[in-house]
């Protein structure tokens, strides 16, 4: 069972009380004897001086047998305090006179009792009372009578206790006293201390500790309580500086000196409960960089740190008492804006920090120009707690990185489904390379003066738990993930492979295309991976035509450039896809070695009602002697407008839909292994 708990006051007053009653006790009992041995002292020698007194009229009063002379006198004696009788005796022993003062008597055994005990042998006192001037032949004196005196010891008694009372309760009241004034002594000095550095060491803060050191008084700045609570203090300081260092180490960005991860989660969920109370909003921007890696990779690590050192600065400056800047790691920063409550103010915001953001910087001899997109979450709006805030505005700021540099989005409910839909989608897309999900459809391209198959466009399809999935639902979050390229990769092997398979079952050769993402384009292993699979199966260059879109090509086009005479230099055809949706320039076009240029579908479902941008495109063509297909043919008015202007190929539903490999074979191709005519001219 726990003790409970005994306050040192109490403990004090008690160890002060039963000291003093002690001594209060000891000493009055002290004064109890000295005054009985004071009383019996008294008593005898009044006794005496009474007798010595009234010796002389008692000699002439029995000399003379005068009894009222002798009466008299006894009288006198009785007027004597506690004296109780008197009686004068003839030398015969026959009584003279005596007299009683009729007091009565106390009763009370008590009295009686102590009256024997202290004063026993002082009841009463006698004189012999000789003749006046005589003495025999022998020298003796002679005895004429006797002069008894009886006291009250009982009424002395009473009269000694109720001193004694009043000196017992005089000796408690100066005990009491004395008691209170050492009580009232010993808290002042020393228990209220003790008791105000125990308060102070229960307020003392645990993360804080030296901001509630212990009280150290003037009474007690040189003495052993005060020695005790400086070295406290000494104590909680050096805690208190080796718990900074620690929490700096475990909250703070060890290269930018900004609050971590760990001190950004707690005061997000600090600023939560604020905002709880005070029904108010905040807003997280969640920033990424853009282009950090070109500054890692070209100018090298040392100079990266330094960026993002200046970077933290600036945040910082912008922010200002706005809010708190941190970083998550690499080049993702975070800015708790708790100061902004409106989407309005956070757009505002937002637009002055990456203005203030952009101003070029100098790191060392080379010149950078910062950039960033900003994702905005909103609390409550966006999500109840931190990791939900962090992570909503994470997912915004992709969606304004999508949009470009320096961009920034809010978060909207659909983007977190969406996101989540991606990642399902990306384990999914890892596991269907692993199992073979993956499939190719085929698409014919026809003359469209002849209406005969010259070639296909390979569609990648992914069959999962016996339906098709549709690339426009994995190829995007392919792109995004980067698991495209392995899927490219797939893509070229299956082309190649099914040319092979054509050319030894059906002794012919009909060329394939095949369309590389961006992402893949710009992987460095894209000419290596085409050249490798057309050696593997043996086929002519020719026979594979590899589909560009123009975004491709415009977002490195000097690398583009490089990569494509490699192609066309190896006999691969190369085709710019969605041609007129971009925005390359015609300069850029005539340096580009491609073969091929496509009609995008959606200028050619416009037609022939809109047909400026289809014709510039035709002539365009003609004039840089490449071959146009047109892509996207629904109709016949379509088609009759592309035959009068000589367009060589076409491709859409008005002929075939994508078709299985089995599915093409079979309409496309006849028993006797020629090619089937489609179009009646």
């Amino acid at each position: 069972m726990k003790e409970r708990f005994k306050s040192l006051t109490w403990k004090q007053t008690i160890l002060v009380v039963s000291a003093t009653l002690f001594f209060a006790v000891a000493i009055f009992l002290i004064e109890v004897f000295l005054l009985l041995i004071d009383a019996r002292q008294e008593l005898t020698e009044t006794q005496h001086e009474l007798l010595d007194s009234v010796e002389q009229p008692a000699t002439n009063a029995i000399w003379a047998l005068d009894d009222v002379l002798a009466t008299q006198t006894i009288q006198g004696v009785l007027k004597v305090e506690h004296v109780d009788s008197a009686i004068m005796v003839l030398e015969d022993g026959s009584r003279f006179v005596s007299v009683d003062n009729g007091a009565p008597a106390i009763n009370a055994e008590i009295f009686i009792n102590i009256s024997a005990k202290l004063f026993g042998d002082l009841t009463e006192i006698s004189r012999s009372i000789y003749r006046p001037s005589y003495i025999d032949n022998e020298g003796n004196e002679q005895l004429i009578g006797t002069l008894t005196v009886l006291y009250d010891t009982q009424a002395l008694t009473s009269s000694l206790i109720s001193t004694l009372r009043f000196s017992l309760w005089a000796t408690l009241a100066r005990a009491f006293l004395l008691t209170l004034v050492l009580s009232v002594v010993f808290h002042r000095f020393l228990t209220q201390p003790i008791a105000r550095i125990s308060e102070a060491i229960d307020n003392i803060d645990p993360e804080s500790p030296a901001k509630n050191l212990l009280p150290i008084t003037r009474s007690h700045s040189n003495d052993e309580l005060g020695i005790v609570t400086s070295k406290l203090n000494q104590i909680l300081v050096q805690f208190d500086n080796t718990q900074n260092k620690l929490r700096k180490m475990a909250t703070r960005d060890h290269l930018t000196g900004l609050p971590n991860r760990t001190l950004l989660l707690e005061t997000i969920a600090v600023t939560i409960q604020r905002a709880k109370q005070q029904q108010s909003q905040f807003v997280l921007l969640f920033i990424d960089l853009d282009r950090f890696k070109n500054v890692n990779d070209s100018l090298g690590h040392e100079i990266g740190d330094q960026f993002l050192v200046r970077v933290a600065r600036n945040l910082e400056l912008a922010v200002a008492q706005m809010g708190t800047v941190a970083r998550l790691g690499g080049d993702e920063f975070v800015v708790l804006a708790d100061g902004i409550a409106s989407p309005t103010q956070a757009a505002e915001f937002v637009d002055k920090l990456l203005n203030q953001l952009n101003s070029p910087m100098q790191l060392n001899e080379h010149t950078v120009h910062p950039a960033a997109s900003v994702g905005i979450a909103i609390y409550p709006d966006d999500g109840l707690r931190a990791e939900d805030l962090i992570r909503h505005a994470d997912i915004a700021m992709y969606s304004a990185k999508a949009s470009g540099s320096n961009q920034w989005a809010f978060f909207k409910a659909q983007m977190t489904e969406r996101a989540a839909v991606r990642l399902r989608t990306e384990a999914s897309l890892h596991d269907a390379l692993k199992n073979n999900e993956f499939l190719l459809h085929f698409q014919p391209k026809l003359d469209i003066k002849t209406g005969e198959v010259v070639s296909c466009e390979a569609l990648i399809r992914w069959q999962k738990d016996g339906r098709l999935i549709s690339p426009i639902s994995f190829i995007p979050v392919a792109e995004e993930t980067g698991i495209v390229i392995p899927i490219g990769r797939w893509v070229i092997e299956q082309s190649c492979k099914t040319i092979r398979d054509w050319q030894i079952r059906y002794n012919f050769s009909l060329p394939v295309a095949i369309n590389v993402a961006p992402q893949q384009f710009q992987d460095a292993s894209i000419v290596p991976d085409i050249k490798q699979a057309s050696l593997r199966y043996q086929i002519a260059p020719e026979l594979l035509e590899i589909e560009i879109t123009e975004t491709s090509l415009m977002s490195d086009i000097d690398s583009a450039i490089i990569k494509l005479k490699q192609l066309k230099s190896a006999g691969f055809g190369i085709a710019v896809d969605d041609f007129g949706t971009g925005y390359s320039s015609l300069s850029y076009l005539r340096r580009l070695p491609i073969t091929t240029m496509k009609i995008d579908r959606c200028f050619v479902s416009d037609l022939p009602e809109e047909s400026a941008i289809a014709s510039t495109i035709l002539m365009l063509g003609k004039q840089l002697n490449l071959n146009i297909v047109a892509e996207g043919i629904e109709n016949e008015q379509q088609l009759s407008w592309l035959q009068e202007r000589d367009c060589q190929i076409g491709q859409g539903f008005y002929f075939s839909q994508p078709l299985s490999k089995e599915e093409f074979e079979a309409k496309y191709i006849e028993p006797n292994h020629t090619l089937v005519k489609t179009i009646h001219t």
